[in-house]
C-alpha cells in the first residue's frame, strides 16, 4: 500500500501548500481521500485524473471537497461528460444534495458529477469492496457538521480520521491500524459542549488506544508549527510518529 500525501492543509493551508487530499494506491487501484483547495492541480500533474478509481469525501466543508469541480473538468472538459462514468464517487449521507446546491450556485448543471462519475452516498458501519483485495469502512466521528472516518484494509490497512473531535467510534474504526493519519488542528483542546477537532497530543492518544502500528499528523493551519505538534505526539507514543507534508509518499 503506498501514500502520497496531495494536501495536509486545514482550511487556510500554508503557502504553497493545499487543504485535505491523500492518494492511496493498492495493486493497481487508485482511491483518493478528500479533495481540498489545490488537490486537483497536484493531482493532475502525476497522472491522468480518469485513473482514480474511487474518491471518498470524509464531510461537505470545502477544504475537503470544493476540488471535485477542476477535477471533474480534468477527467473531461465536455459539460455533456462521458458515454459512460468511470469512476466512483463516494460522498456522506446527503453529500449529493450539498452538490446540488453548489452546482446551482457556480451555474453548472446537476448531473455535473453523475455524467463522469458513478455517484453515491455511503453509510456508517457498511464495508465496500474497491477491489478483491481492497476494502473500505466508514464510521462517523464528532465534527461541527456530520463527518466520517475512512478505514482501508488491504495488504496493510489505513484508517484516515477526517475532521473529528477524540471519538469512540473512530478510535475502533482504527484498530489495529498499521498506518493512523490523523487531524491534528489545535493547539489548545477545545472547551465547551461543541468540538471537532484534535490537537497533537489528542490525536497520539487516540493511536495509543486504538493500537494502531504507526501514526502520521495531518490538517495543520498555515501557521502550525508541525514539529513541535511532533514532540507533542511523541510524549505519548512509543510507536512512530510522522507529520504529513504535501508531497510526501510512504510505503508500507
Amino acid at each position: 500500500m503506498r501514500l502520497t500525501v496531495l494536501g495536509s492543509g486545514a482550511a487556510c493551508a500554508g503557502a504553497g501548500g493545499n487543504s485535505s487530499g491523500y492518494l492511496v494506491e493498492e495493486t493497481g487501484v487508485r482511491v483518493l481521500l478528500d479533495c481540498g483547495h489545490g488537490v486537483a492541480s497536484t493531482l493532475v500533474g502525476m497522472m491522468p485524473a480518469s485513473e482514480i478509481d474511487h474518491i471518498f469525501i470524509s464531510h461537505m466543508h470545502a477544504d475537503h471537497f470544493i476540488d471535485l469541480l477542476p477535477l471533474r473538468f480534468a477527467v473531461t472538459k465536455d459539460m455533456g461528460g462521458l458515454s459512460q462514468p468511470q469512476g466512483c464517487l463516494h460522498l456522506p449521507p446527503g453529500g449529493g444534495e450539498s452538490l446540488a446546491q453548489l452546482l446551482d450556485a457556480v451555474c453548472f448543471p446537476r448531473d455535473f458529477f453523475e455524467v463522469v462519475w458513478q455517484v453515491c452516498e455511503y453509510q456508517a458501519g457498511e464495508s465496500y469492496e474497491l477491489a478483491n483485495s481492497l476494502r473500505a469502512r466508514l464510521a462517523g466521528g464528532l465534527h461541527y457538521i456530520p463527518g466520517w472516518g475512512i478505514r482501508l484494509d488491504g495488504s496493510s490497512s489505513l484508517t484516515y480520521t477526517g475532521d473529528t473531535a477524540p471519538s469512540p467510534s473512530i478510535c475502533d474504526l482504527a484498530r489495529g491500524s498499521d498506518l493512523l493519519l490523523a487531524e491534528a488542528t489545535l493547539d489548545e483542546p477545545e472547551d465547551g459542549p461543541v468540538q471537532g477537532h484534535l490537537t497533537a497530543t489528542q490525536a497520539a492518544e487516540l493511536a495509543q488506544a486504538s493500537e494502531v502500528r504507526r501514526l502520521m499528523l495531518t490538517h495543520f493551519w498555515h501557521d502550525a508549527d508541525r514539529e513541535l505538534a511532533a514532540r507533542a505526539a511523541r510524549q505519548v507514543l512509543d510507536c512512530a510518529v510522522m507529520v504529513a507534508q504535501d508531497g510526501l509518499v510512504l510505503e508500507f
